[in-house]
């Protein structure tokens, strides 16, 4: 949670606000997803916790969204209650793209708040944090690093994380590789490949560790070289020094976002 009042309000204010009116039993009424929830500490914060069912979580948030949504009521309890909830990649955020600007993290928040405002909750109903959080990134990217026709070849192109373009990229290959959930390890992948770790690299290793979860495969490790044409113990070589490339990325981004 937000624990400056200028960034989102007041936190113990707006619980006790929320459990005042008996909010969560309100928006119950018209989204079951809510259905049981009243008190902000003892019902809700416990379903969002790491470690609680992930499907339950996203549909709370989902609802949450939903209801935060222009389209879908614009309370403003709802939306402040959402901005508090998602703090967690805020900061994080922030410190990757401090390089941008000083405030990063009131940027953040007012374009985050823009994309719960404008979020299409009816038919993105899965992964609603991974798709904010990707979304404000983006959104930030473009507003502070925009193309322009004198320095296109400098500029940063900023993709639509659900579009094909972004998709057919390497980056866009290693996320989509990534289970929805996974967020935090898609975004150690992006920042060892900003870091200059090769992204044939890192997609190597993504696409070993897939074949072998895979009960199925016989053989798992043979198959990925296959596909990236890659003799059996070169295969290794590569996958050894893609590891090591990324445990060091990893220190300075478990340092970055601390």
């Amino acid at each position: 949670m937000f624990h400056d009042d200028s960034i989102a309000g007041s936190w113990q204010a707006l619980v006790q606000r929320i459990e005042t009116t008996d909010a969560l039993g309100r928006w119950a009424v018209e989204d079951d997803r809510l259905a049981g929830l009243h008190d902000v500490a003892r019902d809700l914060l416990p379903l969002l916790a790491g470690g609680a069912d992930a499907a339950r979580a996203e549909d709370i948030l989902g609802a949450l969204v939903g209801r935060a949504a222009i389209d879908g009521g614009g309370d403003d309890d709802a939306l402040l209650l959402t901005l508090h909830l998602l703090s967690d990649w805020v900061w994080p955020l922030a410190v990757q793209l401090r390089d941008l600007g000083t405030g990063m993290v009131g940027v953040i928040v007012s374009e985050l708040t823009c994309q719960i405002r404008t979020y299409p909750w009816r038919v993105r109903t899965r992964a609603v944090a991974a798709s904010l959080r990707w979304d404000t990134r983006s959104a930030v990217l473009a507003e502070f690093r925009p193309s322009t026709p004198q320095h296109r070849h400098r500029a940063e192109q900023v993709l639509d994380p659900r579009s094909p373009e972004w998709e057919a990229t390497p980056l866009g290959r290693i996320a989509a590789a990534v289970d929805d959930e996974d967020i935090e390890l898609v975004d150690l992948l992006l920042w060892a490949a900003r870091a200059g770790v090769d992204e044939t690299a890192i997609a190597l290793l993504v696409r070993t560790e897939q074949a072998r979860a895979d009960s199925s495969l016989k053989a798992s490790d043979d198959l990925v070289a296959a596909e990236f044409g890659l003799p059996r113990r070169t295969f290794f070589r590569h996958r050894a020094r893609a590891l090591d490339a990324v445990r060091a990325a990893s220190r300075d981004y478990l340092a970055a976002v601390a």
